[in-house]
């Protein structure tokens, strides 16, 4: 599982990215499921293991004897919202951690099919990853996902979709607004790890 988290806003005035990166932690993720993610994009991190001053890969674990971020590379600042950002973070995830089923997820602010996805509060350019750079990223990353998922404001919507239907079996989002907090991870990623093999529908 890739989880792109632009902490931006959310996590600078408010800490919700670290508040689901604790939902994360709280699931028993044994040793079956990888969580990797890409952190980066917000001007404070409300956590004392993420630096502003470089994006960041992390190993998610909570194996029963240990519970935490496992640091696994320390990059220059990115925007997290160019397209060869995300796709060099999903190329890393499926060449270092080899899996029979991949699940991207997306989290960040969300302006659907007019604004596109994310906003970087520490690099302007480009502004957000419009739903032409989240093409790009998929189709240069070679992976194909169970799903992809936005936590993220009002990204379910035919146009993209239509656009992500060559790169996952199955796209979760909301058509509408959603809370700062986003998804409630700990029931979904400790099911996941209870049962690798579970049917992606469920």
């Amino acid at each position: 599982m890739m989880v792109y988290l632009c902490g931006t806003d959310l996590e600078s005035n408010y800490g919700m990215a670290t508040s689901d990166l604790n939902e994360m932690l709280y699931a028993d993720l044994g040793r079956n499921v990888n969580i990797i993610v890409e952190s980066g994009g917000t001007k404070k991190w409300q956590n004392s293991a993420m630096s502003t001053r470089q994006n960041q890969r992390w190993r998610l674990v909570n194996d029963g004897q240990n519970r935490g971020l496992q640091a696994l590379a320390n990059l220059q600042s990115k925007p997290m919202t160019g397209a060869s950002t995300l796709s060099d973070f999903i190329r890393y995830g499926a060449e270092n951690y080899p899996a029979d089923r991949y699940i991207l997820i997306l989290w960040d602010h969300g302006g659907g099919s007019v604004s596109g996805f994310g906003y970087d509060q520490k690099n302007s350019y480009p502004k957000s990853m419009s739903l032409e750079r989240i093409d790009q990223a998929l189709k240069n990353s070679k992976v194909k996902f169970d799903f992809i998922g936005f936590d993220a404001c009002l990204m379910q919507n035919i146009e993209y979709a239509n656009a992500l239907e060559p790169y996952a079996d199955y796209y979760l989002a909301s058509e509408e607004t959603e809370p700062g907090t986003g998804w409630f991870y700990t029931a979904g990623f400790g099911k996941l790890a209870e049962d690798p093999t579970i049917s992606t529908e469920e």
